[in-house]
Order: C-alpha cells, then sequence, then structure tokens
C-alpha cells in the first residue's frame, strides 16, 4: 500500500470520527449521566469519587468520566469536549487494528481491515457517543492483540502489554476487563492445548502490574464509602444487570443476532460466506488454523457470553467487531479483484439509500411507525442477500470499494441529515438553555413525569423529580435493585407545591397535570416541547428575564 493511500485513509478517519461533533446535542438518558457526572467532576474537584446531582454514583469505574472531564477542563462544558475522547479512542482502535493486521498478516490486509471498520455501522457511531464503549474497544482489544503476540512470537514482554490492557479496561468498565478477555485466553489456551505457554506470561510481574495500575482506584473507593460501594457498583450495577434484565422486552435469543447484521452493515452480507469457506472443505467440516481460530474464539466468546446475560443493550458485543474486522480484511485481500459487479454493488446501495431514505422520511413524518420499521428491515435484508450474491460470484477489490466508498459517504451524510436532528429530538438542551438564561434566580426547580438529566446537564440548575407522595418510598435508591438508580432529586408533589416557584411538564402529560392541581399552577411559557409553570399562589416570580 503506498503511503498517500493510507494518508488517505486516516485523513478520511478523523474527518468521519470529529466532524459534526460540536453539533450533536448531549442526548438522554445515557450520554447525559455521563457528561454530567464529568461536569460535576469539574466543579467538585473531586477527580477520585464520581458524583451525579450532588450524590455519589456507582454505576462505572472512573477511567472515562476522567477523560471526560479533563475534555471539559481543556474545551469548555460543551458537546465537541464531550465527544472528543471517544472519537479519539475511536482513532486509536482504528490504529491497534491496522497494527494487529499487519503483525499477523501484512499491510493489505491491514488496509482492507481498517477500512471495513472504520465504515461500519457501530463503530461509526459508538466513536461519537459519550459512553465508556469505545475506550473499552481499545483496552479490551488491546489485551488479546498482545496476548496473542505474546503467545505466537520470541518477544514475550508483549504480556505487559495484556495486563496493562486488562488493567485499563478494568478502570473503564469493572471486572468485565479482565474476565471477558481472561476467558478468551482460556477457550484459546484449550483450543490449542497450549497450557505450557502459561510459564512464560510473566504472570507474577505482570499480574502486579496489573494490580498497581487497577486496584488503587477501587481500594481508595471502599476505604472512603465502604458497603456503599460494594453493594451498589457490584451488587447491582454488576451482579444484577448479569442475573436481572434491566430491560426485560429486549432479553431474547436473537437480540445480538440483529445486532451484529446492524453493527457490522453493510459489510454483515461477508460473514455468512467468509464463515462456510473457513470452516467448510470437500463437504466437510474443518478445524481452523491457530490465528483464525484465535479470532473466531474472541468474536464468538464475545457473543455468546453477553447473549446469556440478562441485560442487554445494543453496544455489549461491540468488542467483537475487532476481530470480525480483521478476518473479512484477510478475507477480501485474498480475493482475486475485477470490476464485474461494482454496477451490481453500486444499484445494492442506491436500493439501500431508497429505502432508507423511505424510512426516515416515515418516521420524520410521524405517517406510521410500522412502515419505517418494515422499510429499514427490508434494506437490512437486501443489502445482506446482495452483498451474499456479488461474493459468491467470486468478485473483489473493485466491489469492496464500491461498498467502502459509499459507506463513508453515506454515514458523513448521516452526520447532518440524521444524527443531528436525531440528538436534538432525543436532548433537552433547550429548556436546559432557558432555564440557565431566563430564571438565574430560581434555585431550584420541579419536574413532573419525564425526568431530563440532559437539561440539568445544559442549565446547571437543581431540577427536582416530583413524585405522588404516597409513592415516596418506593421511589427511594435501594441496593440490589434497578431503583438504586434513582439519585436525582426528589419529593412530593404536594410538598413541592407548597414552595416551588418552578415547574417543567411535557407538553403531552400538561393536561392531566393541569387538570389535577385545582388552579395551583400556571403555564408561563413554553420551549423544547416543555411547559414551564409557576406557582399561581405567588403574588410575584422572583425570576429574572433576560
Amino acid at each position: 500500500m503506498r503511503r498517500y493511500g493510507w494518508w488517505l485513509f486516516w485523513s478520511l478517519a478523523a474527518l468521519l470520527l470529529f466532524f459534526g461533533n460540536g453539533q450533536l446535542w448531549i442526548t438522554d438518558s445515557v450520554e447525559s449521566n455521563y457528561a454530567l457526572t464529568a461536569k460535576e467532576m469539574v466543579l467538585s474537584g473531586d477527580w477520585i469519587s464520581p458524583q451525579i446531582y450532588g450524590n455519589y454514583w456507582y454505576d462505572k469505574p472512573v477511567f472515562f468520566y476522567w477523560l471526560t472531564a479533563a475534555g471539559f477542563k481543556i474545551f469548555g462544558f460543551n458537546e465537541f469536549a464531550a465527544r472528543f475522547f471517544p472519537a479519539l479512542f475511536g482513532m486509536a482502535g482504528l490504529g491497534l487494528l491496522v497494527y494487529a493486521a499487519k503483525k499477523l498478516y501484512g499491510e493489505k490486509t491491514a488496509f482492507w481491515s481498517g477500512v471495513i471498520l472504520m465504515t461500519s455501522t457501530e463503530f461509526f457511531l459508538i466513536s461519537k457517543s459519550v459512553i465508556t464503549d469505545s475506550t473499552l474497544f481499545f483496552f479490551f482489544s488491546m489485551a488479546l492483540v498482545f496476548f496473542y503476540l505474546g503467545y505466537s512470537t520470541q518477544q514475550k514482554n508483549c504480556y505487559y502489554g495484556m495486563y496493562i490492557g486488562m488493567a485499563l479496561a478494568t478502570l473503564t468498565k469493572g471486572p468485565i476487563g479482565f474476565l471477558l478477555p481472561g476467558l478468551i485466553m482460556v477457550l484459546f489456551l484449550v483450543f490449542t492445548r497450549g497450557w505450557r505457554e502459561i510459564k512464560n506470561m510473566k504472570v507474577f510481574s505482570g499480574g502486579l502490574l496489573f494490580f498497581l495500575i487497577a486496584a488503587p482506584w477501587y481500594v481508595v473507593m471502599y476505604n472512603l464509602h465502604g458497603s456503599a460501594f460494594i453493594d451498589q457498583f457490584f451488587g447491582t450495577h454488576n451482579f444484577l444487570r448479569a442475573t436481572v434484565s434491566e430491560h426485560p422486552r429486549d432479553n431474547v435469543f436473537y437480540y445480538y443476532t440483529l445486532v451484529l447484521l446492524l453493527a457490522l452493515f453493510p459489510w454483515s452480507g461477508l460473514l455468512p460466506r467468509f464463515l462456510w469457506r473457513t470452516l467448510r472443505e470437500d463437504g466437510k467440516w474443518r478445524r481452523p488454523d491457530e490465528k483464525t481460530g484465535f479470532l473466531l474464539i474472541w468474536a464468538a466468546t464475545v457473543f455468546f457470553f453477553f447473549q446469556n446475560m440478562a441485560t442487554k443493550y445494543l453496544t455489549y458485543t461491540y468488542p467483537m467487531l475487532f476481530p470480525l474486522a480483521l478476518l473479512l480484511g484477510k478475507y477480501l485481500s485474498e480475493k482475486k479483484w475485477n470490476a464485474v459487479t461494482a454496477g451490481t454493488l453500486i444499484v445494492r446501495d442506491l436500493i439501500y439509500i431508497a429505502l432508507f431514505g423511505g424510512a426516515l422520511w416515515c418516521w420524520w413524518d410521524s405517517i406510521i411507525s410500522i412502515g419505517a420499521v418494515i422499510l429499514i428491515g427490508a434494506a437490512v435484508l437486501a443489502v445482506i442477500g446482495i452483498s451474499w450474491i456479488s461474493i459468491s460470484l467470486e468478485n473483489g477489490l473493485t466491489a469492496a470499494g464500491v461498498i467502502a466508498v459509499t459507506a463513508l459517504a453515506f454515514n458523513l451524510l448521516l452526520i447532518n441529515e440524521v444524527a443531528v436532528p436525531f440528538s436534538s429530538l432525543r436532548s433537552d438542551k433547550k429548556i436546559g438553555l432557558e432555564l440557565a438564561q431566563s430564571y438565574r434566580a430560581v434555585d431550584e426547580i420541579g419536574v413532573y413525569g419525564k425526568y431530563s438529566t440532559s437539561a440539568v446537564f445544559y442549565s446547571g440548575k437543581k431540577i427536582i423529580k416530583l413524585v405522588p407522595d404516597e409513592d415516596l418510598a418506593n421511589f427511594a435508591p435501594k441496593a440490589y435493585s434497578w431503583k438504586v438508580k434513582n439519585v436525582m432529586p426528589f419529593e412530593g408533589i404536594n410538598s413541592f407545591g407548597r414552595r416551588g416557584q418552578l415547574l417543567l411538564v411535557k407538553k403531552n402529560e400538561a393536561g392531566k397535570f393541569l387538570n389535577g392541581s385545582n388552579g395551583k399552577w400556571l403555564v408561563t411559557g413554553e420551549k423544547g416541547g416543555w411547559y414551564i409553570l409557576k406557582s399561581a399562589g405567588q403574588a410575584k416570580l422572583n425570576i429574572v428575564l433576560i
């Protein structure tokens, strides 16, 4: 691969991952939790114990909060700052993939593996999201790449990279940072019968390095917070997450199969053909070679591990994109190249764009949601089917290039045309800024119905969740229960009504609230889908309008 090709590759990667990040609003509910926690870390000066709404927050370890808080310190409290390190770690993950592919297979495979990862849907989305997964992806992959380099070469010091990767993954996401890579390593040693290699794995010195990096924060947190930290971090956010579904409707056996098809899109159509060619020969099942076996074990273990977890999220299986991109990059680099199916694939992508655009039109104009679902599903099936047919005809680089260029252009288009508008629908930035600018003298604001963390982030105000007085005891956070997430300020509706000045109600809930308030609250303004109400009993609302 010529040098200018790599310059173009990295320039396009940087454009894709950083372009538009300042226009993507902080969305509810996940992004705003991370952003607000990091903001409070900066404002409080406490860089050890994460806090949200002024309360200690044991949802995740500290490393990603450090990164986001550092972004805020450098760039200020804005969207670009919040998304800076996820995008940077997206670039780092892409760089690690290229490095690993060069070491294992050569430069041609490295280039195509990088193209596949860079243009896949989930990589593009997660590298722009204020969540831990981009950072975890890098450290998780780092641990396994350096494990295999240590195993397969005479450079046994590579094992130290494995321990560093696991330690930082543990500081990013918790015990999964070493348990899941460790399980993959054990399964690989079973596959190769390579138990003797353990003596070369720097178990003592590497284990010490792991504990020196990963353990201090956990020890300090236990000394500061005792059983509250243990019960909530390990009990609720790790053990309970694995055993009791937070979102029961998603706990279905096909969940991550659908996620995989969308995550690797538009390359998911290559997977069935690749697996068939890899595992079958002359009509019989065959054992893959060592490198392929390692990468397949990596991907399969991540897939089945999380499929068997009770709580499922779209991002949990993200680490399997690394080995899959590497395997598919090798598959593409070995094909015979011609331009026969370039036209076919252009038609395929036009079908995809047309169907996807039709789905967005249905969704955007609220015609009928089931129509959007059908169109998106049809688009995915069309792409997978046509990709299978195209690759089965032994067509290669030109076809793959068409897929890559189209996907890259389409992802760039999605930033302004879809991602930015969508983020505004999932964020309450408008009401947050309105509260910050026009209601400066109001310190406490009640909210009825949906609670908006993004409004807290943008406004800097104390926003109190209003709960029916009879439900206060049931709403309180409890260890070993998903109610542990109810750490926002909350209060009974009646007690707040006797002293409160300002209240927010979503438009679609305002009628019900006002009918039940017996004239105690009056609508005084509207912003971003919210009504702003003031207490009718106050002669004058003590606010400053600007």
